[in-house]
């Protein structure tokens, strides 16, 4: 069987996203639990995971329009492209809600 790779980058992009900001977030939270308790590490876990998927869709669309430095125009997101934002946004949401459960849940 061979995998279509280039179907799943264009239909499933945006939940590898998701996959790779929640194992980030986990790596982060073992090394934080060192110091901290688990709730605490696993929120430090998922800000960090946040945090380097906007700079990477940051990155990303100041390459793309070729902007000059300082970027400062590159964190206004709605001039994102829609593969940029449907990167970012979907996997923004749901580290969102996974912090939000964690902070809440028993």
């Amino acid at each position: 069987m061979k995998i279509d790779w280039d179907y799943i980058q264009k239909h499933w992009d945006w939940l590898g996203h998701i996959v790779e900001a929640l194992v980030m977030a986990v790596i982060v939270a073992v090394l934080f639990m060192v110091a901290f308790p688990f709730k605490t590490a696993f929120l430090l876990g998922l800000a960090f995971s946040a945090g380097h998927f906007h700079g990477r869709e940051k990155r990303d669309y100041e390459t793309s329009v070729k902007m000059r430095p300082p970027h400062l125009k590159g964190y206004l997101m709605w001039r994102w492209s829609w593969d940029q934002a449907t990167d970012f946004w979907p996997t923004a949401g749901v580290v969102a809600v996974v912090a939000l459960l964690i902070k809440y849940a028993g």
